[in-house]
């Protein structure tokens, strides 16, 4: 069972993880796990503290000797309905593709590591739009094996998806394999679990709010709950996909966790592929794992299915929310993921929205008939039109 730490642990804990400076968050975890009462039931959690510490020790450590160096400096402010890594190894197309999808103009070079910074640039698709980043390319050492910069392990934690891109004539299973292997290193998954847990912090009055998808036997909401409180959650949304522990749950609060990323795996360089073998075995030896397209930056082919592909493999929908003295709905959806109710995007639009909600009304694929008047644990879907009417 999870501990029941002390007040004195529960205040070390709220202070590491509103810290943001490394040093310092280091600092906090130390004192953190100073607290933490010496006894079997607390093995676990200490365990996963010092792995946290090891981590946050290897990147400062990365960051010694580099001269004007520091993490911000690769920050990138997130706009539109998603944030999408691009990466990959040098030379695999990162800026061409980036160019061919956006506005964007990114150096493009026939020698390896053009990019030394991330390179942000908008893909329009249909009515909504995705903020694609190119992330300069992981470092190889002697081994022949990727090593992702401290920086762009920042942002590929934080980001929403990744698009994956190989080199279609270049042994690209190798190339799938580094990439692979160097995002475990930094607790990356590209390969969706059977189930997992997303907590997602929020603001207001106090509130845990847990959405589970299938089979939830083994932690009780009620037990959820008080576990989150006693960590000093009082205001998130635990997102639960299959069946999982306490264990599981206490491991997402100290992100001590292996999180998963949705991705599409890029094939490039089509036009220049002669052994047309290799790129039918790419998209066999991923199928039902990952979504792959196969492009040309050059030729163009294929480019026209990746903000869909994208679209789908976040998993997202599109709401849009119409007022009861309009005839019309907003032109401008709401971007939520699917399995959203109708009570999550009232919240998210606002929490007085949420509180004084009574009933709405749905035109779009989940009603059953036009103007179908439903509850807020309705759940919504693409393209769904929503009137929300209030006290």
């Amino acid at each position: 069972m999870p501990a029941n730490l002390p007040p004195e642990a529960k205040a070390k804990w709220n202070e590491a993880l509103a810290e943001k400076n490394p040093k310092k968050k280091l600092q906090a975890f130390q004192e953190f796990l100073s607290a933490i009462p010496k006894h079997k039931g607390n093995e676990r959690l200490r365990a996963q503290i010092k792995t946290k510490i090891a981590t946050l020790k290897d990147e400062i450590a990365a960051q010694r000797g580099k001269p004007g160096a520091s993490r911000s400096s690769w920050g990138v402010r997130r706009e539109g309905a998603a944030q999408i890594m691009i990466f990959g190894p040098t030379n695999a197309g990162r800026s061409s593709l980036l160019r061919a999808l956006t506005n964007a103009q990114p150096e493009v070079g026939a020698y390896e590591f053009t990019t030394q910074r991330p390179v942000p640039g908008m893909l329009s698709y249909e009515d909504i739009q995705f903020q694609l980043v190119e992330l300069p390319a992981p470092q190889i050492d002697s081994k022949g094996d990727y090593q992702i910069q401290p920086e762009a392990t920042d942002l590929i934690r934080t980001c929403d998806g990744l698009l994956l891109i190989v080199d279609l004539t270049s042994n690209p299973f190798r190339q799938l394999e580094c990439i692979n292997n160097a995002l475990k290193e930094i607790r990356i998954s590209i390969h969706k679990p059977s189930s997992r847990v997303e907590i997602i912090r929020q603001k207001g009055s106090g509130e845990v709010r847990i959405a589970a998808s299938g089979s939830q036997t083994s932690a009780k909401p009620e037990q959820v709950r008080e576990l989150l409180h006693s960590y000093g959650l009082k205001n998130a949304l635990v997102r639960i996909y299959g069946d999982v522990s306490l264990d599981d749950i206490e491991d997402a609060i100290v992100e001590n966790v292996t999180i998963y990323k949705p991705c599409l795996l890029i094939g490039n360089k089509l036009d220049l592929l002669i052994e047309k073998r290799i790129s039918a075995e790419l998209v066999e030896k991923n199928k039902g794992q990952l979504p792959v397209l196969l492009i040309s930056c050059l030729t163009g082919q294929g480019l026209s299915h990746v903000g869909k592909e994208i679209f789908h493999s976040l998993t997202l929908i599109r709401v849009y929310t119409k007022d009861p003295n309009e005839p019309k709905p907003s032109g401008h959806p709401f971007v939520v993921h699917a399995g959203t109710t109708i009570g999550e995007l009232a919240r998210s639009i606002h929490s007085d929205l949420a509180n004084r909600y009574r009933y709405s009304r749905i035109w779009g694929p989940t009603s059953k008939f036009a103007g179908e008047r439903v509850g807020s644990e309705h759940i919504l879907g693409d393209q769904d039109i929503v009137e929300i009417h209030t006290e």
